[in-house]
């Protein structure tokens, strides 16, 4: 009598046991239509309740079989919860790269601009700004554009020479990659900021004296600018921003 209530209770146990797990994993992968077994698993108690209660099978056999089934639904939980895991790295894998070849993209047309930023400064100035600020100009839009582009055809990062020498400057001076990838993304804002700010003449069609260059001659270089330049520079100058951001948060 002693044996057939403990294993009656073991069976009950069970019965429990199955019952929340159950409940719990069709509340938890609703999406993959588990709601209905919920349900599947009380009929199975219903049904092994009354083989027991007609005497075809004892209360051990029956923990047995719900034992069984309890070690089934763990492992479909286990699977349905790898599952969904594996499809939200999938998608958001498919989202970061989506995102990475439109700033490389940006970054690779914006290079192009650069160089070709720092070589009319070269022409406009005769020379004279072209040491100070178009000849580190065009190197910052050549590496920009080798960075980015090599992206774009292998899918993979890699630095360009000037940026290794930044990294091999900083490295000299005590300071680790992330300091001298903060200096190169200055560097990279304060030259566009400077071809924009900087100081060009007016079009000759559109220049008040005839023979000699006045004060109202000169106009900004963003004025010189047409609209999409001037909305790749910006967005161009928001990326480096945001890269340089990124790296002072992992500081």
């Amino acid at each position: 009598m002693y044996n057939h209530n403990r294993d009656k209770n073991q069976f009950e146990k069970k019965a429990q046991e199955i019952d929340n797990l159950a409940q719990r994993i069709a509340t938890k992968h609703l999406l993959y239509g588990t709601a209905g077994m919920f349900f599947e698993i009380q009929q199975l108690v219903g049904q092994v309740r009354r083989e027991i209660e007609s005497r075809c099978l004892t209360w051990s056999g029956g923990t047995q079989i719900l034992e069984e089934q309890i070690h089934h639904l763990k492992e479909q939980d286990d699977l349905l919860t790898f599952n969904r895991a594996k499809a939200f790295i999938i998608v958001e894998n498919n989202r970061t790269t989506t995102t990475t070849l439109a700033l490389k993209q940006i970054g690779f047309v914006a290079g192009g601009v650069q160089v070709y930023g720092g070589a009319s400064l070269c022409v406009g100035s005769l020379g004279l700004a072209c040491a100070a600020y178009g000849t580190p100009m065009i190197a910052h839009g050549l590496n920009n554009m080798y960075e980015n582009g090599y992206y774009l055809l292998y899918r993979e990062d890699r630095t360009g020479t000037l940026r290794d020498a930044y990294r091999y400057a900083a490295a000299k001076l005590g300071y680790g990659n992330n300091e001298a990838d903060m200096a190169y993304g200055v560097v990279d804002i304060s030259l566009s900021a400077y071809g924009a700010g900087r100081r060009v003449l007016t079009p000759r069609e559109k220049s008040w004296s005839l023979f000699r260059n006045i004060e109202s001659d000169y106009i900004r270089g963003w004025q010189e600018a047409s609209k999409t330049a001037m909305a790749l520079d910006l967005t161009s100058g928001s990326v480096t921003g945001w890269q340089m951001y990124q790296i002072a948060k992992e500081n």
